[in-house]
């Protein structure tokens, strides 16, 4: 008799845990694998050819509205929240000590792939250890700089306390 109890017992809990899973309560968001190539691809010709064909989900930045000032673009795909899924980071290739970045793609739950961050000219985005974002901007000669998380729970940057440094990533150029 203990063991149809114990047999009982586990299914009803695996059918609870199955339950709360599909309703979103328990597991991570679900993602459409490689989501990003799509935004890669915009990126790349936004890169080569400047605003033409700008998308409201994806803003392009004002250093990459020129394509003949000569700046190069790459991407990196970063998980900044531990979830598991990358997020798409476009940043500047150069020789400064760390990579600015422009824009900040992720897969909103709600909208699907979204620049959720964007910059450039007097704004720019630094990846820093431990994930953590750092945001630079400029107004004449002060400097502004926040720090920020990335919550996929909230589909947004949360603004942390502290100082981090700024990394140099290795971007793939477009």
């Amino acid at each position: 008799m203990t063991m149809i109890r114990k047999t009982i017992s586990i299914l009803l809990a695996s059918a609870t845990l199955m339950s709360l899973a599909g309703c979103g309560i328990i597991g991570k968001k679900s993602i459409p694998e490689e989501w990003y190539k799509d935004a890669i691809e915009y990126y790349r010709d936004a890169a080569q050819n400047g605003a033409a064909n700008e998308s409201t989900e994806f803003f392009i930045s004002s250093d990459m509205r020129d394509p003949g000032s000569g700046t190069k673009f790459g991407y990196t795909l970063v998980d900044l929240d531990g979830d598991g899924a990358e997020e798409l980071l476009i940043g500047i290739v150069d020789d400064d000590s760390h990579t600015k970045f422009t824009n900040v793609v992720v897969y909103h739950s709600d909208l699907g792939p979204y620049c959720l961050l964007s910059g450039g000219e007097g704004y720019y985005i630094y990846l820093c250890n431990d994930n953590c974002l750092r945001e630079d901007s400029w107004y004449g000669s002060e400097t502004k700089t926040q720090y920020m998380k990335y919550n996929h729970e909230n589909n947004a940057f949360t603004i942390v306390e502290g100082k981090y440094l700024a990394k140099k990533v290795e971007l793939t150029p477009f």
